[in-house]
């Protein structure tokens, strides 16, 4: 794409030309620098974990090789962002250097360390060959970095992440055998973690809703009684609130010496978490209750007034609808953070065949001791799948319910010259610019003269 230079008009300046052409070769250079950068900042990042993971002794002499490999790498891949013509020679000399010292020196750990940087050198060398037109131009590899899109950019950064989260689980040693054999077990109690997330969060929603009407009562008793749930609920600990509905309620029971109370108020775990959960979201749900009710303007309440509506119909026709658009983002979020959440049950104990995810992997765990990484691995990958799937529907969702309150931008108004017999200061026709009239409710602007 290229832009030249045009005239405007008699004595008007000249923009000089610019070209938005990417320069030949700089995207190989780019991607040479990139993998300058990955080599050497991966392998800063891996020789603790190797030094103190492998069970040999290795030589000092060694370590400081391969870390001064590591930052020559870095360098490299920096300086060829420079205007230094010889920031070329330099990078391919480090990375032919790099390989070459670790295939001599048999690798850190292993020959086959020097292989692999073998592997990688000879890639970097054939992206530095095909770039080195754009050598010393870093305005030409920021044009080629420009014309990467944003999320492939994002996605080489996710994939680096994972590959280094694997390399760091094969260097521990991870038993892929025992996840392959107890990893169904584990993601069945999912279900049950879903079960216990969408039952609290419909009690939740509902203490909200009764929570946020009573904090904005005028009335004495309801708005003391909701300070009172707020405050107590969002004052103390989850795990606290658990243990007491869980295991104080039937002592509470117990004191009255009614066999009946007793049996109501023992909850089995599943019963608990729900009720607790519920309790303690409800709690600091109903602040975005309020929010959502007060962003709706007075003027909607005023409206509903004048036609003699009731509270509770101006508040079921009017004022809620309107206050969805508010609480649902939020809700959300929080309905996410509760299925987190649901991990703190398994501290009740429950049934073995109604386990949620993390009581699922402490069950694991209680069989093989030794198996700790590998069984809280599969829950948490679990917990992080489940979030993900929500946080992609909810955002859908947000979108969805926003779409009609959206502003666009304003459209740009062109303003109409009108030519008139006056001389310009430079002797051509004179020009008037006669502003666009503003168009008022149900009367069509006037064309233009």
């Amino acid at each position: 794409m290229k832009t030249g230079t045009q005239a405007q008009g008699a004595g008007e300046t000249r923009l000089p030309a610019y070209s938005a052409e990417v320069p030949r070769g700089s995207t190989f250079q780019l991607i040479a620098a990139w993998l300058l950068l990955a080599e050497g900042g991966v392998g800063l990042v891996f020789l603790p974990i190797v030094v103190f993971s492998t069970k040999t002794n290795i030589p000092p002499g060694k370590i400081g090789g391969f870390a001064l490999g590591c930052i020559l790498c870095l360098g490299a891949g920096v300086i060829l962002y420079a205007r230094w013509w010889w920031s070329w020679w330099v990078a391919f000399g480090v990375a032919v250097g790099a390989a070459a010292y670790l295939v001599s020196s048999s690798g850190l750990t292993s020959v086959s360390e020097g292989y692999v940087a073998v592997a990688f050198a000879a890639v970097e060398v054939v992206f530095l060959v095909l770039g080195r037109r754009a050598a010393g131009r870093p305005e030409a590899m920021a044009l080629a970095s420009a014309n990467v899109p944003f999320r492939v950019k994002v996605l080489v950064v996710w994939l680096a992440v994972f590959f280094m989260l694997a390399v760091t689980l094969a260097l521990f040693q991870l038993d892929t055998a025992w996840i392959k054999e107890n990893a169904l077990y584990i993601v069945r109690g999912a279900k049950f973690t879903l079960y216990l997330a969408l039952f609290a969060i419909v009690l939740a929603v509902i203490l909200a809703l009764f929570g946020a009407l009573g904090r904005l009562s005028k009335n004495p008793v309801a708005y003391g009684l909701t300070g009172f749930y707020t405050s107590f609920f969002r004052g103390t600990p989850l795990i606290v609130q658990l243990f007491l509905i869980y295991l104080a309620l039937p002592q509470v029971g117990q004191s009255f010496g009614r066999l009946s109370l007793v049996n109501i108020l023992t909850l089995t775990p599943f019963q608990a978490g729900v009720i607790g959960l519920g309790l303690n979201y409800g709690a600091y749900m109903t602040e975005i209750f309020r929010a959502g009710i007060q962003s709706v303007g007075h003027g909607q309440a005023e409206a509903a007034d004048a036609l003699g509506m009731s509270y509770a119909q101006r508040m079921r026709r009017v004022v809620l609808p309107q206050a969805t658009r508010v609480i649902i983002p939020p809700t959300g979020n929080e309905f996410i953070a509760m299925m987190k959440d649901t991990a703190l049950v398994s501290f009740l104990g429950s049934e073995v065949g109604r386990a949620e995810l993390f009581r699922r992997a402490q069950l694991a765990i209680s069989e093989d001791p030794t198996k700790h990484l590998e069984s809280l691995l599969v829950a948490a990958a679990m917990y992080w799948g489940l979030t993900a799937i929500f946080t992609f529907f909810q955002r859908k969702l947000e979108r969805r319910m926003g779409r009609g309150y959206e502003r666009g931008a304003p459209t740009a108004r062109t303003p109409h010259l009108l030519q008139t017999a006056a001389r310009g200061p430079r002797g051509g026709a004179g020009m008037i610019e006669i502003p666009e009239p503003l168009a008022q409710p149900g009367v069509p602007p006037e064309p233009p003269l």
